[in-house]
């Protein structure tokens, strides 16, 4: 006998459907991408108990023929390729031609659909992998599919499907997917008698979010629109000032198609980094358009994952414009300060806060690479320093709200920035020793002046090996003033080797080399300044950027609003109890 056999036909398409229908979620969201291949202007899904009892999907899209509507349920049947080469350039959702014979394979399902309104409909029905059986039905022009007892006959995959309500919960995940996707489209998911998900058409994805999630959460979001050679960026992601969600909630998609990218959900992490705010902790909604003949879709069986020729481009490209959105539409808004945990004669006030930001400074001017430094508001109300408060933080007024800032946070923003600049035209002021002088490194920091000595002299230090662990520093960066080179520079190479990344907002050795610079060459907490120093500052930290944060991720401001002070005493109907 044999030992190697064909496997029967019937195997062959569970073993498939395993790779297919992982669950109900994933019937939906193959059927509703064949409706949407298929032209569809509405597209209504019902379910039971989370899909486990039924799926009904119904489309008016351009429906089929008798031969086609009988073909659809074999194995690599599809419209949509016809040839090897068609796989460099699928523009639909689907192209292998196993999702509705996979389906079949594991369900009841019964296919109703018509092509035109002179035709008669057809009825395809499979039981469980059994042999189709086709026949006449009465339908509109479009298709419905109906898939019932899902893994009714594969009771072993059937008990790995959890409660109806997480199974309901990815359903709404898959339908909201391709309704982003596609706003011109109309979807409506119910399940029972409940209305799940309406979504008229609209124009555009704004609109479609604004179904999706409601006016206040688009508020929480900024328009991402840019790119980078053939890779263009689309999208909204949260503002990193507002309220968090909880766990991110990142939605990809490559020229139309949902997918699960590591590599673009880290560019848009660096993204978040690169415009001075931590990693993304809210929702984000990003479209990438690439020439179809450079993104490989035929990767995964389920079509969640997709290939790049070219990743590097796809990856600068979301980071960018991610960075220069969250620069221009997230800039600078001081965090309101909690006044839960005030207490006004041993009794704690009530929590007042919201979480509303105001900002000191001005909007950014949008250039090449990012905004640049904007000139202070000529209207509204001025930002006047009052003093100090335990040499360490600046009191400001701003009108009717006071502001706190951080004089060292702030002072590290300003001075980072203005290295960034200088260093990128080369016009970094260096400070001649009048004596060199030698310092002596920890043998660990050895490697990290060797792999960083361009950059080092860019920031304007000249220093040159001096036999064993030992440097010679001819000239240090004028930033430090009558700071001890030595120390300073052993501090800002222990920073780039000890910390970790997540220690930083910025990218990139260049840039950690100028934020530890600027951290060790900055005014300290605890530092007396004149009002004058305090206001330089204050000016300076709103002519920046990114002026709410340092590179390494610490608040430079935070709000106090005025009517959070009248209620301490009472001035605006609040009174003590």
């Amino acid at each position: 006998m044999n030992r190697i056999q064909r496997l029967p036909d019937e195997l062959v398409s569970r073993i498939a459907a395993g790779e297919i229908v992982e669950r109900p979620a994933s019937v939906v969201k193959e059927l509703v991408e064949n409706a949407l291949d298929a032209g569809a202007r509405s597209v209504v899904v019902e379910i039971e108990a989370g899909g486990k009892a039924l799926i009904r999907v119904r489309d008016d899209g351009h429906g089929m023929g008798r031969e086609d509507a009988a073909l659809a349920v074999e194995r690599h049947a599809t419209s949509k390729l016809s040839r090897f080469e068609d796989l460099n350039d699928v523009r639909t959702h689907g192209f292998r031609g196993e999702a509705l014979p996979s389906i079949a394979s594991v369900s009841h399902l019964v296919l109703r659909t018509r092509e035109d309104p002179g035709s008669t409909g057809t009825e395809v029905e499979v039981r469980h992998g059994g042999r189709p059986r086709v026949g006449d039905a009465g339908h509109p022009r479009g298709t419905t599919v109906e898939v019932r007892d899902l893994f009714g006959a594969v009771p072993a995959r059937r008990k790995f499907l959890r409660a109806d309500a997480t199974e309901t919960s990815h359903v709404v995940e898959a339908v909201m997917l391709l309704a982003v996707s596609r706003p011109g489209t109309g979807f409506a998911l119910s399940s029972g008698s409940r209305t799940l998900l309406q979504t008229p058409p609209v124009n555009d994805l704004q609109d479609r979010l604004f179904q999706v999630l409601g006016s206040a959460a688009l508020d929480e979001l900024v328009r991402v629109e840019g790119g980078v050679d053939w890779a263009r960026v689309d999208g909204f992601v949260s503002r990193p000032d507002g309220r968090s969600s909880g766990r991110p909630e990142v939605r990809l998609f490559v020229n139309g198609r949902a997918v699960r990218d590591r590599a673009l959900a880290k560019a848009l992490a660096e993204g978040y980094r690169a415009a001075g705010a931590a990693d993304c902790r809210g929702r984000a909604f990003l479209f990438v358009e690439a020439p179809h003949h450079l993104v490989d879709v035929n990767v995964h069986p389920a079509k969640t994952e997709v290939r790049f020729a070219d990743p590097r481009t796809a990856w600068v490209a979301v980071e960018r414009a991610v960075a220069a959105a969250l620069s221009a539409g997230a800039r600078g808004p001081a965090p309101r300060a909690d006044v839960s945990r005030i207490e006004v004669g041993g009794e704690r006030l009530p929590d007042v806060s919201r979480a509303y930001p105001a900002t000191v400074g001005a909007a950014p001017l949008v250039g090449e690479g990012g905004p640049a430094p904007a000139s202070l508001p000529a209207a509204g109300p001025p930002l006047t320093v009052i003093g100090q408060h335990r040499n360490t933080y600046i009191l400001v007024s701003g009108g009717e709200d006071l502001v706190l800032v951080d004089q060292h946070t702030a002072h590290e923003r300003v001075r980072y920035e203005a290295l960034l600049q200088r260093m990128s035209a080369r016009a970094v002021e260096s400070q001649v020793l009048l004596l060199p002088l030698v310092v002596t490194l920890p043998p660990e920091l050895r490697p990290v002046v060797e792999a960083n000595a361009g950059l080092l002299l860019d920031l304007g230090f000249d220093i040159e090996p001096f036999g064993g662990d030992a440097l010679r520093v001819r000239a240090v960066p004028a930033l430090l003033g009558t700071r001890d080179p030595g120390p300073a520079l052993t501090a800002m190479l222990r920073d780039v080797l000890e910390r970790e990344a997540t220690d930083w907002v910025v990218t990139g050795a260049r840039e950690r080399l100028a934020a530890s610079l600027a951290c060790h060459s900055a005014v300290r907490a605890g530092q007396p300044l004149s009002r004058e120093s305090m206001t330089a500052i204050v000016q300076d930290l709103a002519r920046t950027t990114h002026p709410n944060l340092c590179p390494h991720g610490r608040a430079t401001t935070v709000r106090i609003p005025q009517d959070d002070v009248s209620r301490w005493f009472g001035r605006s109907g609040w009174k003590r109890r």
